[in-house]
């Protein structure tokens, strides 16, 4: 019997990913050789999520995800899994690594009669069954899914192709929250696009209005890096153009990068209103470097100039998927030790 208590202050959590374990590749391949059955398939990512699962309880995470396994990237899986598009291939596959390396779907037809993104319940329910730590789900937001999207045979601009998916997200997180779910993350990467890009603060607000208006029961987050195509940022990075104008967004808090920045920007975050959460990314997944406890203890205290510390999560800059297993771990790690110290300083 567990005697895990959720701590009043100083959550610890990441963005979502999991770090994976160093004998994927080889089932990988073994997969692509057509190794496995469905049954087979189902049991070795079950295996993953439990394993990403109990990593985080080791290193002392107070808010989980099951690793975010099951489905390989949002390009690879819950992009490549939606109806209505084919893929184009890489247009560059040599050379230095760069985002045209990655793979275009192109859109042939409206996206707006997909009824669900993807199965986040199933996630939820093996997470919520498997730990006593408080559960969380991320999902790629309307904008989060037209990164690899060639929208232009069917959308005018990236706008209309976002605003085409809210439905099918809207639907996602309803019934997430019927399942129980009471923590969802809106990931919302400044990831470039490959058609008419009209993004700005009001139209990224917009279309989050719109995903979560009147739904009740749950804590929104929304989650803007710069994105991490093998562990290499997509977009300038900065925030100052967003704000104030996103703080219209009805969520109760952001999630942003900031480690990897030298806590850059801090200051835009004492122009919230006094009760939306900072999930503050205080850990740099882009660096071999592990942070100490000493050094995240250093960035929290800068964070608490500006929040309180019920309103403050510690959390990662992105996701660890590409971060080595050993490392992800013991910069979690740190985190939570840095996360105790704090919390028992006071």
């Amino acid at each position: 019997m567990s005697d895990y208590q959720y701590p009043a202050t100083l959550p610890v959590t990441t963005t979502g990913g999991w770090a994976r374990p160093g004998w994927w590749d080889i089932l990988a391949d073994a997969g692509k050789e057509g190794r496995f059955g469905p049954a087979d398939r189902r049991e070795l990512f079950d295996d993953y999520c439990q394993l990403a699962i109990y990593d985080q309880e080791r290193a002392g995470l107070d808010i989980l995800t099951d690793g975010e396994h099951r489905r390989l990237g949002w390009i690879e899986g819950i992009t490549g899994s939606m109806r209505g598009i084919t893929m184009r291939p890489s247009p560059r596959k040599l050379g230095a690594i760069g985002w045209d390396m990655l793979p275009v779907y192109e859109v042939q037809q409206p996206l707006d009669e997909i009824k669900s993104i993807w199965d986040y319940v199933s996630e939820y329910e093996f997470l919520r069954a498997r730990t006593d730590r408080r559960p969380k789900i991320g999902m790629p937001g309307p904008y989060g899914i037209t990164t690899e999207l060639d929208f232009s045979p069917v959308y005018r601009n990236r706008r209309d192709c976002a605003e085409a998916l809210v439905p099918a997200i809207r639907q996602d997180i309803l019934n997430l929250v019927a399942a129980g779910c009471d923590y969802i993350q809106i990931e919302e990467p400044l990831t470039p696009s490959h058609a008419a890009e009209d993004r700005t603060p009001e139209n990224l607000v917009a279309v989050i209005n719109k995903v979560v208006e009147g739904i009740t029961g749950c804590t929104f987050v929304v989650h803007i890096c710069f994105g991490s195509f093998r562990r290499l940022p997509y977009a300038k990075r900065t925030y100052r153009w967003l704000f104030p104008a996103l703080l219209d967004a009805n969520v109760h808090g952001f999630s942003l990068e900031f480690g990897a920045r030298e806590m850059a920007e801090i200051d835009l975050v004492g122009k919230w209103d006094r009760d939306r959460i900072l999930s503050a990314g205080l850990i740099d997944i882009k660096t071999h470097y592990s942070e100490t406890p000493e050094d995240i203890i250093e960035r929290v205290r800068t964070c608490l100039e500006y929040r309180d510390p019920e309103h403050l999560e510690i959390s990662t800059d992105c996701g660890l998927r590409r971060v080595p297993r050993y490392l992800a771990i013991s910069k979690m790690s740190a985190a939570a030790e840095a996360a105790r110290r704090l919390r028992e300083s006071g």
